[in-house]
C-alpha cells in the first residue's frame, strides 16, 4: 500500500514515550521526516530526522537518516551544523524498519551504542467530525449569523463551496507535508522573486516579515500551510456562494454551502510567537499585517496556521480533550446563492471589494450575468 503523506504517532528512547509525526511530500515519496517534540509549552523543544525511506516487502519498509534536524529557541526545526548537535554522529546513523499491522505502521529503530527503542504510526484513526446544522434559508442563516455576535464564543469564519470539501489547506490538499521544506526552500525562493516584483526587500531574520511573505503567497495562490479566516461571518458566505455559483456545472452533485465557525478558544491559547516548523502538532491563529496585501484587509483577514492533514479531526480530539467544541459549521442550500450574493452586494460585500482591482470588477460582473441568467 501507499503510505499517507502524514501519519500521527509516537516515538520511543528508553522510557521516554514522545509524541511524533512521518511527513512526506508526494514528489519526493522516498524521503519522509519523522520529528517529535521532547517538551511542550512555553519553552518547546524537539527533534527531526529526514530519512530515505524504501520498501522491502508488501508491508515493510527501511528507513536510514539522511540529515538531522533540532530546535531552535522558539521550538522550530532547522538544518544545524554537525558541530551543534551533541549527539549527531549517534543520530546520523540511526535506521529503522517498520511494518505493517493492522492499523498501524510500527516498528523499532536503532543506533550504534544505542538500545534503540519503539516506533508507531496510525494508519487509520475515526477523528470526530463536525456534525454541521443544517438550515433551510439565506434568512437562516442571517440569523444565526447574528447570534454568533451576540454570543461571541465563535469569532473567526470560513466559507467552503461544496460542503463535501475538508477542512484543509491548500499545502496539504497539494500533497505536501514537508513544512520544512517549504520554509526552507518554498519560501526563500517565492521572497527573492515576490522582492523583484514588489521593488521591497524582506528581512530574512525577522519572523514578521516571514508572515508577511506568507501571506502574500496564500492571497496570490502559492500552496501553504495557511487557511483563511474572516472576522466576518458574511464575508464566509460571500466566498462560499461565490464559489459554489463559478462551479455549478463541475460540481452537479454539490447542494450547500458550508461556513465553519472557529471557537475564540483557539486565537486565544495562540501564543505571540508561533512556529511553523514546530516539531509537535500545531494549529495556530495567525495574525500578519496587511502591508502590501489590500485583499487581507478588505477581507477582514485572519489565518490559521497548522501542520495538520487532518486539521478538522485534531481540533475535534482537542475540544473533546477541553470539553468544548472548537469548531462548528452550518450548511446552506446552493440554491440561495443569487439572493445571497445579492444580498451582500447590498451591503457592500462584493468581489470588487474583496478583490480591489480589475480582478474584482469582472468577478462581480460576472455573478451579475450568472443572476440574469437564472431570473
Amino acid at each position: 500500500m501507499d503510505l499517507p503523506i502524514q501519519l500521527l504517532g509516537f516515538v520511543e528512547d528508553g522510557a521516554q514515550r514522545y509524541v511524533a509525526m512521518m511527513c512526506r511530500d508526494s514528489d519526493r515519496p522516498d524521503e519522509v521526516m519523522i520529528q517529535w517534540a521532547i517538551a511542550l509549552g512555553p519553552q518547546p523543544s524537539g527533534m527531526g530526522l529526514l530519512m530515505r525511506i524504501t520498501k522491502t516487502a508488501a508491508t515493510t519498509f527501511k528507513l536510514r537518516t539522511m540529515a538531522v534536524y533540532k530546535t531552535d529557541e522558539g521550538g522550530g526545526l532547522f538544518l544545524p551544523t554537525v558541530e551543534a548537535v551533541a549527539d549527531y554522529n549517534q543520530l546520523i546513523q540511526v535506521t529503522a524498519e517498520l511494518q505493517i499491522q493492522e492499523n498501524s505502521l510500527t516498528g523499532t529503530w536503532t543506533a550504534p551504542d544505542s538500545p534503540g527503542g519503539r516506533i508507531s504510526f496510525e494508519l487509520t484513526r475515526r477523528y470526530p467530525t463536525v456534525k454541521a446544522r443544517k438550515l433551510r434559508s439565506w434568512d437562516q442563516f442571517k440569523t444565526w449569523a447574528s447570534a454568533q455576535r451576540l454570543e461571541g464564543r465563535f469569532v473567526d469564519f470560513r466559507g467552503h463551496g461544496c460542503s463535501t470539501f475538508s477542512l484543509s489547506t491548500s499545502f496539504h490538499r497539494a500533497g505536501r507535508a514537508r513544512i520544512e521544506r517549504f520554509c526552507y526552500q518554498t519560501m526563500p525562493e517565492f521572497q527573492n522573486l515576490a522582492e523583484s516584483i514588489l521593488d521591497e526587500r524582506f528581512n530574512r531574520k525577522s519572523p514578521e516579515d516571514f508572515a508577511i511573505a506568507v501571506g502574500l503567497a496564500q492571497h496570490h495562490g502559492l500552496p501553504t500551510p495557511l487557511l483563511d479566516w474572516s472576522k466576518s461571518p458574511y464575508v464566509a458566505a460571500f466566498f462560499a456562494f461565490s464559489d459554489a455559483l463559478e462551479n455549478l456545472s463541475s460540481r452537479p452533485d454539490s447542494t450547500h454551502v458550508r461556513i465553519y465557525a472557529l471557537n475564540a478558544a483557539v486565537s486565544q491559547a495562540s501564543g505571540l510567537r508561533v512556529t511553523l516548523t514546530a516539531a509537535a502538532p500545531i494549529a495556530s491563529h495567525l495574525s500578519i499585517v496587511p502591508w502590501k496585501n489590500p485583499r487581507l484587509l478588505a477581507q477582514q483577514g485572519c489565518f490559521l496556521l497548522t501542520n495538520l492533514v487532518n486539521l478538522e479531526g485534531y481540533l475535534g480530539v482537542v475540544g473533546k480533550n477541553m470539553n468544548t467544541e472548537l469548531l462548528t459549521a452550518v450548511d446552506i442550500p446552493i440554491s440561495s446563492a443569487a439572493e445571497a450574493l445579492q444580498d451582500l452586494q447590498f451591503m457592500g460585500l462584493s468581489a470588487a471589494t474583496m478583490f480591489p482591482g480589475l480582478d474584482g470588477i469582472c468577478r462581480t460582473m460576472r455573478h451579475q450575468m450568472a443572476f440574469k441568467k437564472k431570473s
